[in-house]
């Protein structure tokens, strides 16, 4: 029996794997019910001819990062088998910082580093990169790592190459703040063809085709997928506040055990946002996701 390989690149059935023996192999999922994703660790075999390699079974996931699908009852898969995922935001589009949040808490269910990084620092007016430290600061005191780069310059480039050592990570955030151009940045190779922003829309336009693994010079991994263009992650509404940090520090203070900190009384976290104690933007994305069906 082989031994487990990885999907480097995934093409609807078909893709590349990377074997245990560092063998890059293209291949064909055995079957049409078989989902794989970049990041799965998968049984296979070769094909009659020796060359090609048949996909036949997914290892179980450790996470899965998905996204909500408007015309699909189930959420549809992205990735799998994460350590970290990047949020990116730009000073345009206007950051969604809602969005934001429930990409960190999308990480935190899954049991990801998450870490900010702020793209086009360079181009940004000085009342707007005031007003995005004080944001960065809030979240740095809610332990996450916060970067300042620019995929234009190169200034941040190396730092974030030092937070991705070792990962398997992936990239997100709204389209058009230059997610394929810092992917150029960490991956030369790449060749990413990077869009234009849409003056019109203040958008960039969907460059990525296909799923794709990049190795880091540095060491680890950097999944590219053409899901993340404006994705809205998955998240299950019984477990959202298990994706605050600062709620799961307070709830045991609660009157209630299973408190939802939205209607309760004596609960610690509504207490605590009328003091600022927890941010009140944050507890609104809270309640919007605890409210999802």
């Amino acid at each position: 029996m082989t031994e487990p390989a990885l999907i480097t690149a995934a093409y609807g059935r078909r893709g590349r794997l990377e074997t245990a023996a560092a063998e890059n192999l293209r291949y064909l999922v055995k079957g049409r019910r078989l989902k794989v994703v970049c990041g799965d660790q998968v049984a296979w075999h070769q094909d009659k001819h020796g060359h090609d390699a048949i996909v036949t079974d997914v290892l179980p996931r450790t996470n899965c990062l998905e996204r909500l699908a408007p015309d699909r009852p189930q959420p549809e898969l992205l990735a799998a088998n994460l350590t970290c995922v990047a949020v990116v935001i730009a000073p345009l589009p206007a950051t969604d910082w809602h969005l934001v949040d429930r990409y960190l808490v999308a990480a935190e269910l899954m049991q990801c580093r998450a870490i900010l990084v702020d793209n086009k620092s360079d181009s940004s007016a000085a009342d707007i990169r005031i007003a995005r430290a004080a944001q960065f600061e809030a979240y740095r005191e809610l332990g996450y790592a916060s970067l300042l780069v620019s995929a234009a310059t190169g200034d941040g480039i190396d730092a974030l190459a030092g937070q991705l050592v070792d990962e398997i990570a992936i990239l997100v955030g709204q389209s058009g703040v230059g997610k394929s151009s810092l992917i150029n940045r960490l991956v030369p190779d790449a060749d990413i063809v990077v869009g234009d922003l849409s003056a019109a829309t203040a958008e960039g336009t969907h460059t990525t085709t296909a799923s794709a693994m990049h190795r880091l010079p540095g060491g680890g991994r950097l999944i590219d997928t053409p899901g993340v263009r404006d994705f809205v992650p998955a998240v299950d509404s019984d477990r959202a506040q298990l994706g605050f940090p600062e709620i799961r520090a307070l709830a045991d203070e609660c009157r209630f055990a299973n408190c939802r900190h939205i209607r309760e009384p004596d609960c610690a976290i509504k207490h605590a946002v009328t003091t600022g104690t927890i941010d009140a933007r944050r507890y609104e994305t809270y309640k919007r996701l605890a409210r999802e069906k």
